[in-house]
């Protein structure tokens, strides 16, 4: 018997088997997931609809997963922010424990915890009487690289008219996906930039381990619970990476929160600009 050939079939057999077995596999969870079906979305619609919530965007048909990221809130530093805002020329004040602040003329920025940002210009004067939403986004950016900011690891992600100016929200991206919730807002009128909020995160390391979430139709559904989503219109659905320090091993105290792991949700973002991030399992 030539035991070289047979082990060469033996192998090639286990080869088919192991792959018939994975197509079984992926076949039957397909079939399972019952909540991906025209049907099952359909009703999700329907219901929704019941409290005026409606959808004006894909709902994404998949079974959901993303790998963990460790990451960290960006430090703030007073004396690098007075630097990069006011030449260092500002007043800085230590206003109580984990507040500072710091202030040059008509412009005020406080610190908080070293983690959270707040800028505010009480000028009055008119700059720019042509501005639209386009002006908008560039006077957001240049502002933002003028203070030394990198702005090429975020995205536009929201923009709306407030009163006499705009309001926009950039967010952080890590591999084309939203990191929530790393945000900087600006608002901007006629006489530029009026606010700025941030809280930033830097991811550290990528972890190797995929975690499942509920598919986006049936995560939709917790929107029942949520009173300030009813009336209004879903402009956008995508899994985003979410990190809230209040969810983890921070309970207690999570402004102490300096790192941690973010979790694979749900971020549903309403026409008005009420955004919801759904992390159920």
């Amino acid at each position: 018997m030539d035991w070289s050939k047979a082990k060469t079939i033996l192998i090639i057999a286990f080869i088919i088997t192991n792959i018939l077995l994975v197509y079984v596999l992926l076949t039957n969870e397909k079939q399972v997931e019952t909540t991906l079906k025209d049907s099952f979305v359909k009703d999700v619609i329907e219901i929704l609809g019941r409290k005026n919530i409606t959808i004006n965007t894909e709902i994404p048909r998949e079974i959901p997963s993303l790998n963990t990221l460790l990451v960290e809130y960006e430090t703030i530093e007073p004396y690098e922010i007075n630097r990069d805002f006011f030449n260092g020329e500002g007043k800085v004040e230590n206003k109580s424990l984990g507040i500072i602040e710091i202030s040059y003329r008509d412009e005020f920025i406080t610190i908080t915890n070293n983690k959270t940002l707040l800028y505010t210009n009480d000028s009055i004067g008119e700059k720019y009487s042509d501005l639209d939403e386009n002006k908008a986004v560039e006077l957001a950016l240049n502002f933002l690289e003028e203070k030394k900011y990198d702005t090429s690891d975020m995205k536009l992600s929201f923009i709306k008219r407030d009163g006499k100016g705009f309001s926009l929200e950039f967010t952080k991206v890590y591999n084309d996906r939203y990191l929530e919730k790393s945000n900087t807002t600006i608002l901007i009128d006629s006489s530029g930039v009026k606010k700025m909020e941030r809280m930033w995160l830097n991811p550290i390391d990528e972890g190797e381990k995929h975690i499942y979430i509920n598919t986006a139709p049936k995560a939709l559904l917790s929107l029942l619970s949520e009173e300030e989503t009813h009336g209004k219109t879903i402009g956008e659905i995508s899994l985003c990476y979410y990190f809230d320090p209040a969810e983890q091993d921070f309970v207690d105290n999570p402004k102490e929160a300096k790192r941690g792991k973010t979790v694979p949700a749900w971020r549903v973002l309403f026409e008005d600009g009420t955004k919801i991030i759904i992390d159920n399992y």
